[in-house]
């Protein structure tokens, strides 16, 4: 990946038309009280309503080839939607009861990895694998020649020190966090590059590492279900 790929990236992950959409709702907002209270409309009948700022959020996910994001917003949307002939309706009850398909998420995360995999199954070494199942793993990887690895946690944690290892051009992590979460510390030279998909969780870049150029890159990709990934920096050591 290029300088002018990457920047299309932070670009994509950087969606401006969140904030289009909310300036909006905020502005709709402060005309709709204005005229409210001057008595020339019924602010509730347009503030039922609301839910179309979640549809619009859905949309600027769609813009942006954010497919995921645009599903869960146009769901929770339509959910909040006061009724009409034409529309679907079901209770946020309803919706609740679909985490299980969760789970078939994570399934879905596993079988793309391993139908796309990354430089590090295709070497012998540099490589590590972390699972925790209810309960922690912790990997240490000084590797010279460091090119990924794998990291699964469920209900548990994992920590991943990949401060000493060295990357001669780019190297994958594979992530799945559910319930639980996973730590990852690099060098300050790494450039770290988030394809996580969060699902009801998050993924943190905590590093102060520089955001592009040509030093070696860290590629960290899966999902994280109702948890949080965390990518950060050497502990510091006090004085």
């Amino acid at each position: 990946m290029n300088g002018n790929d990457f920047k299309r990236e932070a670009r994509k992950r950087d969606n401006p038309w969140i904030r289009v959409v909310v300036g909006l709702a905020i502005l709709a907002f402060g005309l709709i009280a204005w005229l409210d209270h001057l008595g020339r409309i019924d602010g509730d009948e347009f503030l039922r309503w609301w839910a179309v700022i979640l549809l619009a959020i859905g949309a600027a996910h769609l813009i942006n080839k954010q497919w995921v994001g645009a599903i869960i917003w146009f769901v929770l949307g339509l959910a909040f939607m006061p009724p009409l002939p034409w529309l679907p309706s079901f209770h946020l009850s309803q919706l609740i009861g679909l985490w299980p398909l969760l789970i078939s998420a994570g399934g879905v995360t596993l079988i793309w990895q391993a139908l796309n995999p990354g430089a590090k199954d295709l070497a012998n070494g540099g490589s590590f694998r972390a699972f925790a199942w209810m309960g922690g793993s912790a990997r240490t990887i000084n590797a010279a020649n460091f090119v990924g690895g794998d990291a699964i946690v469920v209900m548990g944690a994992a920590e991943v020190n990949l401060v000493n290892a060295k990357i001669a051009s780019v190297a994958v992590v594979d992530v799945l966090a559910f319930w639980g979460g996973i730590e990852i510390r690099v060098p300050k030279d790494w450039i770290v590059e988030n394809h996580v998909t969060p699902l009801l969780g998050g993924f943190s870049n905590r590093t102060t590492n520089p955001t592009s150029g040509d030093g070696p890159r860290l590629i960290v990709r899966g999902a994280s279900i109702m948890s949080g990934i965390e990518v950060r920096n050497a502990k510091e050591v006090a004085a």
